[in-house]
């Protein structure tokens, strides 16, 4: 073998390790990039997260940065896993671990755990006589959610929104209404109701019978009543005037079985208003102080649902920023503005949107940025049930998907439902000379039940830590003498006019004539 040949196969040699060690130095070089398997954490006092460093075969370090909120323990030689432990105080700080001459940075938010709050109830005067007791409940049966059920509430939800929307007088100010407390407590009345009076309100809310909308309603606010993640309490009440009514026990025990009412029979005095609110305010946590001012002499039932909410995101907001949000008469005021990137987006009707869970993913926060070039009325006026539940079905859910702006809020709202309710059909359960509430109780012949009020009333609270939230639906009954229905048509014959004699049976003219002038 010559020199040259020599070279030449050295040469090759030398070429076919420096591709074996390029090949075996893939793997290397990409193990040689650390990876955190966290950079943002929240955990509540007392309790630890695990952290763990991959990529790397480098000895970790781990230290904290800024405040001492916790305490890092690790473990093995090289210590590529650390389990971070809260200690009693809350706020935020920044673990760090560093590999080689990298460093990775998780940011761990500590917060105090969901703790109840102290809250003192109000007593109740000893002259409202609580029922209850007496009606224990009884085992019914729900319906799951169907397709129906489900356009039947949203369907109400809209008509309801959009009619208070378009008569508010206060164009600018902001609406927000339950209808879960709205549609139970309406339910509640409508076990009480027959005729054409339950007709009206079957058809307002969907169609169903009412055995079947109370089966439906039961099992949603069982459910959502059940999570051990947000608090949503759900209350129920019927109060009637001792001496003045004798409900039905059908009407009560159904009320129980499928809401578990409870049953009041009070004297309607002072005592009996300041009883009413008090009850309010300890099912709503003191959200909501007061739902009714007096009551009238011709007052004989009220049936009141309540709603309390307290949802913690499942996600929490790190901080706020200010910046200005745009009001709807064009201003611009500074506001606390939260923002964070969400795994969930919606589109409805042209509205681009976003969904953020509370704790537990039970229930969440659907925002919605109404299409360019249109109000918030006039998108609320072209939504539709079918549009809502359709977009919201074809929801994406991939990880980061929306980035996500919006400020801090609280307000309160209040508003009769009476014309809103009539716009939707139910006319008759508001008149009390066509209101037929003959299942609620036994009347006399010259009496009748109808609905002389339905008040409503929200209150709510967002921040960076979540969302509390009340409502207060309030069905008045009154009793009233039965008077001959008021005249719908009217016919003047103070002018020339043509008349007849006829047979009543047939409608026969007997004399025909007319009248142009008087004598």
């Amino acid at each position: 073998m010559t020199r040259k040949q020599v070279i030449k196969k050295a040469l090759a040699i030398t070429m076919i390790f420096t591709m074996i060690f390029s090949i075996m130095a893939v793997p290397a070089a990409a193990k040689s990039r650390p990876k955190l398997s966290k950079t943002k954490v929240t955990i509540k006092t007392g309790k630890s997260v695990t952290l763990k460093v991959s990529g790397t075969s480098k000895n970790a370090e781990w230290y904290i940065k800024g405040k001492k909120l916790v305490n890092i323990k690790t473990n093995g030689t090289k210590k590529h896993k650390a389990v971070i432990k809260a200690k009693k105080k809350a706020g935020t700080c920044c673990v760090k671990v560093k590999v080689g001459k990298k460093t990775l940075t998780c940011r761990v938010k500590v917060t105090k755990p969901n703790k109840e709050p102290e809250f003192e109830e109000k007593p109740l005067s000893g002259t409202s006589k609580d029922r209850t007791a007496e009606f224990a409940a009884r085992s019914v049966d729900g319906k799951e959610t169907a397709a129906e059920f489900k356009k039947a509430m949203t369907g109400a939800s809209l008509e309801l929104l959009k009619y208070l929307a378009a008569n508010e007088e206060d164009k600018s100010r902001n609406i927000l209404i339950s209808p879960d407390s709205i549609l139970t407590a309406m339910a509640m009345v409508e076990n009480g109701a027959a005729g054409n009076t339950l007709s009206q309100m079957e058809t307002a809310f969907g169609g169903a019978a009412i055995d079947d909308f109370d089966a439906y309603l039961y099992t949603l606010n069982k459910r959502i009543t059940s999570s051990k993640s947000v608090k949503y309490h759900l209350s129920d009440s019927i109060w009637y005037k001792e001496g003045e009514l004798a409900p039905k026990e059908d009407f009560l025990r159904k009320n129980v079985d499928y809401f578990g009412s409870q049953i009041y029979e009070a004297p309607f005095s002072p005592d009996t208003l300041s009883d009413i609110n008090n009850w309010v305010y300890n099912k709503t946590r003191g959200m909501i102080p007061e739902i009714i001012k007096k009551l009238d002499p011709e007052t004989v039932m009220l049936l009141i649902n309540a709603i309390a909410f307290e949802g913690r995101w499942a996600q929490e907001y790190y901080s706020t920023i200010k910046e200005p949000f745009t009001t709807d008469d064009g201003a611009a005021v500074s506001a606390n503005m939260l923002k964070g990137i969400e795994d969930t987006f919606v589109k409805i009707k042209g509205a681009k949107g976003f969904v953020k869970p509370y704790e537990g993913g039970e229930i969440a926060f659907l925002g919605l940025e109404t299409p360019e070039g249109m109000t918030v009325d006039q998108f609320v006026d072209s939504l539709t049930a079918e549009d809502f539940v359709k977009g919201y079905e074809q929801k994406v859910d991939k990880h980061g998907i929306v980035r996500t702006t919006m400020p801090e809020f609280k307000y309160d709202y209040d508003a009769s439902l009476v014309k809103a309710l009539m716009s939707m059909g139910i006319t008759d359960a508001f008149d009390s000379g066509l209101a037929d509430f003959s299942d609620i109780a036994t009347l006399k012949p010259d009496e009748t039940l109808f609905i002389s009020d339905v008040i409503h009333k929200t209150h709510i609270e967002l921040d960076k830590e979540g969302t509390k939230a009340a409502a207060v639906t309030a069905v008045i009954v009154d009793k009233a003498s039965a008077m001959p229905t008021e005249p719908k048509e009217e016919v003047n014959l103070n002018h020339p006019f043509v008349y007849a004699i006829i047979d009543v049976e047939s409608g026969i003219p007997l004399f025909i004539g007319t009248v142009k002038t008087l004598k």
